[in-house]
């Protein structure tokens, strides 16, 4: 059993009502999940809910789609025509992009033979595959910006391991890195790598040397995966005290920090791609046990708020905690996934600009997307991209309201979501 640390951030409604006809092939372990306890003031909100003024055609949307769970589909156009064939009788999971959108890997993976598993990566500009057998069951890919390296996270011997692989998904290195929980962040525009092993920080300057590491110290387990400040060598964090959570940006090089003030229970960290701010989203594990896509887990309260990294004023977006955040990549939106108000069995996605929401309207996700994304978003934020590379849509797995799965867009300004093909989990191009 991984011993991944599971998110706080939790629905408070009954998604298992989600219909299940859906094949997962992406049904890794994971851990059951573990809870903080803490609590956090609420307050009004100052956002408002507006409606968006652009609705462009599936055909004008950029970039390309990594698609999991269809037959035939790996690569599709927005409109949910087909780009790049995956190969045949393969199993797909883990759709990861290099930051480029040059390439894009997958795990395949036979669930009747323990261990087995073998990575495919696609050239999106010529269709070419390729093929390399996996040391490990691999639930996680993070590519480098600089687009040499993944880092994949799975199974090992003290609970998670960390391989370094090329661009293709071969081995790059013969190091492992082991340790109970494991999250990690490359550093913008270079290959430094952040580690955040059980309660430890770390630095690694260069991954194929997994060996040589300089302590950060021991903030604790109350954030999940550090975040990098672009332009910087900061990372923002969470440290853990016994008079509470705070938040910190801290240099990895001199490990000097600065303040940003008071958060409360786990923590989940998006720093917006200028560098100027970030997404933060931190609660308390709340009264109530719920049975969400075959997970037993509590209820949360919290708040979602936008944070200046300079001064530490902070926006409420949110009384209610997101369990997704991403900003497009400009920084000018955020687009958050969220429960539906009202008590309705379903979530929303929910776009923020200049302190303004915009509700996209309701949706169930795929069993394979809740489970193994959403429920974990925190963990892995900085890989999956649901955003179009032109901020105009977003893309997920999901099942409509007669029980139809399948991938789903959504454009700004639709009234409804369009479904362009099979398949349980997307993830768009970066460019």
């Amino acid at each position: 059993m991984l011993q991944l640390r599971s998110p706080l951030f939790v629905l408070s409604l009954a998604v298992a009502t989600i219909a299940c006809t859906q094949v997962a092939p992406e049904d890794l372990a994971f851990p059951s999940s573990s809870t903080v306890k803490a609590s956090v003031d609420e307050a009004p909100s100052t956002t408002s809910t507006t409606t968006p003024s652009v609705i462009v055609s599936l055909a004008d949307l950029s970039g390309l789609i990594a698609v999991a769970g269809a037959p035939e589909v790996g690569i599709s156009l927005p409109n949910g025509e087909q780009a790049w064939a995956a190969p045949a009788d393969t199993r797909f999971s883990q759709p990861t992009w290099l930051r480029d959108g040059t390439r894009s890997i997958f795990f395949d993976f036979d669930p009747l033979v323990e261990g087995s598993g073998r990575i495919h990566s696609v050239d999106t500009a010529t269709g070419t595959w390729t093929t390399a057998e996996a040391r490990r069951p691999y639930f996680f890919f993070s590519p480098s910006y600089g687009g040499d390296f993944f880092a994949a996270l799975g199974p090992g011997a003290s609970g998670t391991s960390l391989d370094i692989l090329d661009s293709t998904g071969r081995p790059a290195s013969t190091q492992t890195l082991d340790a109970g929980s494991f999250y990690l962040a490359w550093e913008p525009g270079g290959d430094d790598l952040l580690l955040h092993r059980d309660a430890m920080l770390e630095l690694a300057r260069d991954p194929l040397d997994l060996e040589t590491r300089e302590s950060l110290g021991e903030p604790g387990q109350s954030f999940l995966a550090p975040s990098w400040i672009p332009g910087t060598r900061e990372a923002l964090i969470a440290t853990t005290s016994a008079t509470g959570n705070r938040l910190v940006r801290i240099n990895v090089d001199t490990g000097e920090e600065f303040d940003l003030g008071p958060v409360s229970g786990t923590v989940g960290l998006v720093v917006a791609p200028d560098g100027s701010r970030a997404l933060v989203a931190h609660g308390a594990a709340g009264t109530g046990d719920l049975a969400i896509a075959n997970r037993r887990v509590e209820a949360v309260t919290g708040a979602t708020e936008i944070i200046d990294l300079t001064t530490g004023a902070r926006e409420l977006v949110s009384q209610g905690q997101a369990f997704w955040a991403e900003w497009t990549r400009d920084g000018s939106r955020l687009v958050l996934l969220q429960a539906a108000e009202g008590g309705t069995a379903a979530l929303e996605w929910v776009v923020w600009e200049d302190g303004a929401v915009t509700r996209l309207g309701l949706f169930s996700p795929s069993p394979s997307f809740f489970r193994n994304y959403v429920f974990f978003a925190w963990q892995f934020v900085e890989s999956p991209r649901v955003w179009s590379p032109d901020g105009q849509a977003v893309v997920y797995g999901g099942i409509d309201g007669d029980g139809t799965p399948g991938i789903y867009v959504h454009r700004l300004g639709a009234e409804r979501s369009d479904r362009i093909s099979d398949g349980d989990v997307a993830f768009w191009s970066p460019r």
